[in-house]
């Protein structure tokens, strides 16, 4: 991308001054040094406009080796600069704006332009958070070597960096197999292919038929097979990052918000790469600022799904999920897994969930108040309590799963897939 020239702008207060002085000088008292100085004004008058132009017109390009980035992944940014009026040495800097308002220098460097060569400038950078990143304003200052002036250029041309949420690693997430993939058979009532093994996990209160024996006898302790699938899981999921207008204490649930929108994004990212790698279908909808949607009919890869997670934005008095969810009851089918993913489950809530529960083949909640841990760590204590209406909310979940609207609320030293595994087991 070239950049073009933006403003421009000059600091030359002392010159001024010295040329006042040395004209005065030569009126008041007309000999060889006064004169001397006069001359030196001119050539420095010269050089000024010289400096000036030169500044103003150099020829800058800009390119970035890609576009997308996942988090913390580093990213080589090219300049290229060259003056075609002639040499000059100056400082030069480049902007990266993000979240909006927040500006930082990607670089500043003092550097020698000569005429027609042009001079490469390469710099790296990665990105702690996700969201829109633009590479904006590139600025050149000259100064003059005895600061008698300056002068301060701004070139401009905005490109966009979207950098998307970390992607961890999910083994397997609890949905319900129930799209029959085209010519397939299977008459096993879980839908799975029992002449394809993907792998072996350890034995628990399954059929004896799926116990691996050699490898059982191998590692000492009961092993089944992990069968593929010969169906696949069409899932609807909700991802709420604003704050409930029922939540009582709203400015402490506000300042719980910040570090939830980000550990959710995380999560729903996880789950939809996963689930998109096995060919499933995924509906997003998300509940931020305003409503974002993916269907997967129009776009039917991950990357699509995971940039729209990357721009969402939470807020506390958006839209409500509740309302959002009323919407789509309609729309339900008994192939669906719903899975809703938010920091604090409400009373308008509950009976669309039962609703829901009606029309499709399972409801899943999954509350992350205060995070989840990365499955590279180990678990460690955590003192974090939970509010009262979301300790009573765990004897509800216990009657709900009976008809399968699987409410969890996530504990910080637990991994998600620890909390998957627990729902697949019951």
């Amino acid at each position: 991308m070239k950049l073009k020239l933006k403003s421009k702008s000059s600091s030359f207060g002392l010159l001024i001054f010295m040329s006042i002085l040395s004209c005065v000088w030569a009126l008041l008292s007309f000999n060889v040094f006064s004169i001397t100085l006069v001359i030196a004004c001119i050539f420095l008058w010269l050089q000024f406009y010289d400096t000036k132009r030169k500044l103003t017109h150099l020829e800058i390009e800009r390119w970035v080796n890609q576009t997308r980035a996942f988090t913390d992944q580093d990213l080589t940014i090219n300049h290229r600069i060259q003056s075609p009026f002639g040499d000059i040495d100056a400082s030069i800097s480049s902007h990266v704006t993000t979240s909006g308002f927040l500006t930082y220098n990607l670089f500043e460097k003092t550097l020698l332009i000569r005429k027609s060569e042009s001079v490469y400038v390469q710099s790296k950078i990665s990105f702690p958070t996700r969201g829109k990143k633009i590479l904006s304003d590139f600025f050149v200052l000259y100064e003059h070597p005895i600061n008698l002036f300056r002068h301060y250029a701004c070139y401009s041309g905005k490109e966009e960096i979207l950098v998307l949420p970390k992607i961890m690693y999910i083994e397997s997430f609890p949905s319900r197999l129930r799209e029959l993939l085209p010519a397939e058979r299977s008459e096993f009532k879980l839908l799975e292919d029992t002449t394809q093994i993907k792998g072996v996990r350890e034995y628990f209160n399954e059929p004896l038929s799926k116990i691996h024996w050699k490898i059982s006898a191998k590692l000492g302790k009961l092993c089944v097979k992990e069968l593929d699938y010969t169906a696949i899981s069409n899932t609807v999921l909700y991802l709420d990052l604003n704050l409930s207008s029922e939540i009582f204490a709203r400015k402490v649930w506000a300042q719980i918000r910040k570090n939830y929108e980000e550990d959710a994004v995380i999560a729903t990212s996880s789950i939809i790469y996963l689930l998109a790698n096995r060919g499933n279908l995924i509906d997003l909808v998300v509940v931020g600022k305003e409503v974002l949607r993916r269907n997967y009919m129009v776009n039917s890869d991950w990357v699509s799904a995971v940039e729209l997670l990357a721009k969402a934005e939470g807020d506390e008095n958006g839209p409500q999920l509740s309302e959002e969810f009323f919407k789509d009851l309609y729309r339900l089918t008994p192939s669906n897994t719903i899975l809703i993913i938010s920091m604090y489950l409400t009373d308008t809530l509950l009976p669309l969930l039962i609703q829901a529960r009606t029309r499709c083949a399972r409801v899943i909640v999954l509350l992350i108040p205060y995070g989840f841990r990365d499955p590279r760590f180990k678990p460690a204590k955590t003192y974090e309590m939970y509010p009262l209406d979301m300790q009573k909310l765990i004897e509800k979940a216990k009657i709900l799963e009976k008809e399968q609207i699987i409410v969890r609320i996530i504990r910080p030293n637990q991994s998600l897939q620890e909390v998957f595994d627990e729902i697949q087991r019951s």
